[in-house]
């Protein structure tokens, strides 16, 4: 044990971890320094929600702006899958503010395969992994990629949700292993077009129930 934290020691001193915000070197067992995690905003209120959705409840983290987006943005745009495990804690505090039903199981909105190839890794089948393993909840990959689309960042809601139409489908032998009872898992709600789309197509193929759950809400619903 001893010669294993002398040689953590010294790849700490070697090879220093930086705050993917600030740049400051982060102590050991750290994925963002102590600063940094403190900006992060208390979670707010559930908002209500106006037009017609196909989820039942939505709820995040923190606005895409200020340090919650930063992270978010580092997870998913840099190759830092460390943040997996920090990530999943924030979203285990909105599990705590506003508690899942103990019968419902986790998914993820799944990457079509650019992006899984631009990236080198799966960062919301990872995080939300994580996350199950946290809380306890059963996890299952429950969408898939159907047609694979271009990028949704910078278009309008119209072109988002003609983006996301029939771009997903359900792996239904992993969906017939559940009740059913779904909580969806993603980083970003901006039009919320994907999550939309996503729990339509699972309602279709027989869910009961599906929340949505995201580290930021982009723009108010």
């Amino acid at each position: 044990m001893y010669l294993l934290n002398e040689m953590k020691n010294m790849v700490n001193v070697f090879f220093p971890k930086f705050c993917p915000l600030c740049g400051k070197i982060l102590k050991d067992g750290e994925s963002v320094c102590h600063e940094c995690k403190t900006k992060i905003p208390p979670i707010p209120y559930r908002e209500r929600m106006s037009g017609k959705w196909s989820f039942d409840a939505f709820y995040y983290r923190a606005p895409y702006k200020g340090t919650m987006g930063e992270l978010v943005k580092a997870y998913k745009f840099t190759p830092r899958p460390q943040l997996a495990e920090f990530l999943a804690e924030e979203f285990f505090e909105i599990f705590r503010r506003f508690p899942p039903p103990s019968d419902f199981v986790l998914t993820y909105v799944p990457p079509t395969f650019k992006s899984l190839k631009e990236k080198g890794f799966d960062h919301m089948k990872k995080l939300t992994k994580a996350l199950s393993k946290k809380s306890g909840m059963p996890f299952y990959t429950l969408l898939e990629v159907e047609k694979q689309r271009g990028y949704q960042v910078g278009l309008s809601e119209k072109k988002r949700r003609e983006l996301v139409r029939s771009k997903y489908a359900v792996v239904r032998e992993e969906l017939y292993k559940t009740w059913g009872k779904i909580i969806l898992v993603d980083d970003v709600f901006t039009t919320g077009a994907t999550v939309n789309e996503c729990a339509k197509i699972l309602k279709l193929n027989g869910a009961s129930r599906v929340l949505v759950y995201t580290l930021c809400r982009s723009h108010p619903i």
